[in-house]
């Protein structure tokens, strides 16, 4: 078999997040074969040996599981929070454990897709696919200066949001 990234292993096995197993590398938690897992390390699953905080690592044949889930209004897009909120991870099975593809607000609603596929979330999201999003967007104005018209301009011309520029491509 070929190797893998140590982080897709750990991550494959269950044991956390590719990031998470970043953390878990540079702070001496993992050894290969005895000696401690250095960042970006490549494994050989049939013949490498994987100690995880002091546990033999095994990863099961990954079954690979695709969900389209209708995220409500106030769940938020990300597979863990720190502040205890509902996520979008929260209303799918415990087990395989799977991860949102791309994020929508907190303050929206519609589809998104969670899966334990990380070569399709990669190709999906990562902009060098060009994949088109299309969203709708209902605008409700406080002020009645807010025409139609005004808020097609707005979204042509679009707005920055954390020093991005973000715009559509097509506005109907």
């Amino acid at each position: 078999m070929s190797s893998i990234r140590l982080n897709k292993y750990l991550a494959q096995a269950g044991i956390c997040s590719r990031r998470k197993a970043d953390e878990h590398i540079g702070a001496g938690d993992v050894y290969v074969n005895g000696a401690p897992a250095s960042l970006g390390m490549r494994v050989d699953p049939e013949n490498d040996c994987v100690v995880f905080q002091g546990q033999v690592i095994t990863p099961q044949p990954q079954r690979l599981v695709y969900y389209a889930l209708y995220k409500p209004l106030g769940v938020i897009s990300t597979a863990r929070d720190e502040k205890g909120r509902t996520t979008v991870v929260d209303l799918a099975p415990p087990q395989p454990r799977v991860y949102p593809v791309g994020r929508l607000d907190k303050d929206s609603e519609g589809l998104i897709i969670l899966t334990n596929d990380g070569t399709l979330a990669y190709e999906l999201t990562h902009p060098k696919f060009e994949h088109p999003k299309e969203y709708e967007v209902l605008v409700q104005p406080r002020d009645e200066s807010l025409t139609p018209k005004k808020v097609k301009e707005l979204f042509e011309k679009g707005i920055v949001i954390e020093g991005k520029q973000f715009k559509a491509d097509v506005v109907h």
